[in-house]
């Protein structure tokens, strides 16, 4: 039913990221990004600024899949990583205004089925 809608899709980079732009019946567009990211800082900043590129000029963008990082500059990780540094902070910050991107599980509208601070569970305590 939804492939009447697709106006385009594609791939952004190589096995972690593509998306579909769809026509909405009310005329809007509408483009979803499927991503799934490196684990390191420095090897994500490149997919964030190739998401960037794309220029998918829609009124409505979502972008979801598996970012591996936290948006706190700096954040410790697992083995003590600092999860995103300055390079990768500035093409992030970039790729979220230029499409308006919100952090859904960070705002109070968003229904949470838990009181966990992120929307990743690694089983460990504290």
């Amino acid at each position: 039913m939804t492939a009447p809608l697709i106006k385009a899709n594609g791939i952004l980079v190589e096995g972690r990221a593509q998306y579909v732009t769809l026509h909405l019946p009310d005329s809007s567009e509408l483009s979803i990004i499927n991503t799934y990211a490196p684990r390191t800082s420095r090897d994500r900043a490149p997919l964030w600024k190739k998401n960037s590129e794309a220029n998918l000029l829609v009124e409505h963008v979502i972008l979801g899949g598996d970012f591996n990082h936290f948006e706190e500059e700096g954040t410790m990780g697992q083995a003590g990583e600092k999860r995103m540094h300055k390079r990768e902070a500035a093409t992030w910050h970039h790729l979220t205004l230029q499409h308006g991107l919100l952090h859904a599980w960070t705002l109070d509208s968003f229904r949470k089925m838990s009181k966990k601070e992120y929307t990743f569970d690694n089983g460990k305590k504290g």
